[in-house]
């Protein structure tokens, strides 16, 4: 996955994330720092595995569009980051939504594919959330 500016911006601006400390849930479900990373490997994992069964061809460009990685992404640690970061909220969102519209603008994705994008990243997010993780559950951090 190509990382562009937004995702970097959105990464380095979420607070917690980037601590050494990582904040703790006051539910117990895990650092912001396991959940940003749990959430990043999901993504990931899961977007591949949709590419390679839709094959939908970008719109410029090599490789596959459907779902936009960085849609994804940038929701699912919006979620994350607004749980820790309630008051913050709007600013994740935005960022998180222009990723999306910057993958739209360069003709990398369709809006097909940056809306299937936001809410899987949406759906993973909320469910790290509430599960403390979903490949890094188990993992004490």
């Amino acid at each position: 996955m190509r990382i562009v500016l937004p995702v970097i911006a959105l990464l380095l601006t979420c607070g917690g994330i980037a601590r050494s400390d990582g904040a703790a849930s006051a539910d117990g479900g895990g650092s912001e720092l396991k959940l940003a990373a749990d959430v990043s490997i999901t993504t990931a994992i899961s977007v591949e595995a949709l590419k390679r069964t839709f094959r939908d061809p970008r719109p410029v460009g090599s490789g596959y569009a459907f779902p936009s990685g960085h849609a994804t992404l940038a929701f699912g640690l919006a979620r994350v980051a607004s749980h820790y970061h309630p008051e913050r909220r709007t600013l994740w969102y935005a960022l998180a939504a222009g990723v999306a519209w910057s993958r739209v603008w360069t003709r990398a994705h369709t809006w097909d594919d940056v809306i299937a994008g936001a809410a899987l990243g949406s759906w993973i997010g909320d469910a790290a959330v509430a599960r403390g993780g979903i490949l890094l559950v188990s993992v004490g951090w």
